[in-house]
């Protein structure tokens, strides 16, 4: 398996690149329109956030929508594959925009099961989960890997083995944004700092 079989789907991350770029940046204007001067207190400029969000909200979806249909077949593909595919996919996805939104894919299938969808969404999650790497930030990674697990289980679903079949495709490597490789997450999820301080108290409630 190389990059050159997987051409149509190269083609469409390729497609989505500059939409994305775009969107992105019109974001970003929003934003800083709404957010600047960037000097003055902490407890002023925290004011600004909402009003700031507000107008990034207001850039409206972008290719959000096309973008998601296909991590929604690129997710299916990865938890198919074997872990020397599944790295090329990662590989691949990294190359274009569209691993920009990994994260709030991640989010989407967990409003997706918390919804009654189907438990399909709890393994897209994962591999998306897997697919990103914790290359942005593994703060927010961790959240929502938090949020997929606890989605899973209010929809009676036990995350435990989608999060160990994903685990065996996922990088062994740490990559440099990251202090655990994301294979080793994944594997040791139930048996972490972080699920036994965040996730842990949910069941007792």
């Amino acid at each position: 398996m190389s990059v050159d079989d997987l051409g149509p789907i190269t083609e469409r991350l390729a497609s989505l690149d500059q939409p994305i770029r775009n969107w992105q940046a019109a974001r970003e204007r929003a934003f800083a329109a709404k957010f600047t001067p960037k000097q003055g207190k902490l407890s002023t400029l925290m004011g600004r956030l909402p009003t700031a969000a507000a107008a990034t909200a207001g850039v409206g979806p972008g290719p959000r929508e096309q973008v998601f249909t296909l991590l929604d077949e690129i997710c299916d593909l990865y938890r198919r594959s074997d872990g020397s595919r599944c790295a090329i996919i990662r590989g691949l996805v990294h190359q274009h925009e569209a691993h920009r939104l990994l994260g709030e894919y991640m989010g989407n299938a967990a409003r997706m099961l918390g919804s009654g969808g189907r438990s399909v969404w709890l393994e897209r999650g994962v591999a998306a989960a897997s697919i990103d790497d914790q290359r942005r930030d593994y703060r927010d990674w961790l959240l929502s890997l938090g949020d997929l697990y606890l989605a899973g289980i209010k929809a009676k679903l036990d995350p435990a083995p989608v999060l160990r079949r994903i685990a065996e495709r996922s990088n062994r490597e740490r990559h440099r944004a990251a202090p655990t490789p994301t294979r080793d997450v994944l594997e040791g999820f139930e048996q972490s700092a972080y699920f036994g301080t965040t996730i842990l108290p949910h069941f007792k409630q």
